[in-house]
């Protein structure tokens, strides 16, 4: 197996994990019909809807428009600072996510043992060493990336799994 094919493989297996979580969720249902249930909306016809949406809008734009309350004399939640209208806010990976990751790179089941871990990265590191692709630069940057994100992975995994 060549390091270009290795790393397209380690890729294509990130993305499939990534789309086995997107696809847990039931995709045969409208993702807003529990929104819609939750809150009541489910039997509102398209106008009594819109009419609702411009009421809350205008709820919100009030509220804003309100002085602020003294937070001394509040019990409630303090208000979260407004966020810039960028997009979306990118999640911030978890450390299940790094973990996860680490056992897809190396190639083993997730909770295996470091002794697992241990056999699998050397094995890795022996068929991936950029030493052993010095004939062609492409062949040995693509190596080079690739062992050293092995290095990083087993790295995680050794202070895990030797707490």
């Amino acid at each position: 197996m060549t390091i270009s094919k290795r790393f397209l493989d380690m890729a294509r297996a990130e993305l499939n994990a990534l789309l086995d979580r997107a696809s847990s969720r039931d995709s045969s249902r409208d993702p807003d019909e529990d929104l819609y249930r939750r809150y009541g909306l489910d039997e509102l016809t398209d106008e009594q809807l819109e009419a609702e949406l411009e009421r809350r809008q205008r709820a919100r734009a009030a509220a804003k428009a309100a002085p602020p309350r003294s937070t001394a004399a509040s019990s409630g939640p303090r208000p979260r600072p407004a966020r810039p209208a960028s997009g979306p806010v990118p999640r911030r990976p978890s450390p299940g996510d790094e973990v996860r990751r680490a056992y897809a790179a190396l190639e083993v089941p997730l909770g295996s043992s470091f002794e697992t871990v241990r056999k699998s990265y050397r094995t890795l590191m022996r068929k991936y060493h950029p030493d052993h692709h010095s004939g062609s630069p492409e062949k040995q940057k693509i190596a080079t990336e690739l062992t050293q994100k092995l290095t990083d992975a087993y790295r995680l995994l050794e202070q895990r799994l030797r707490r």
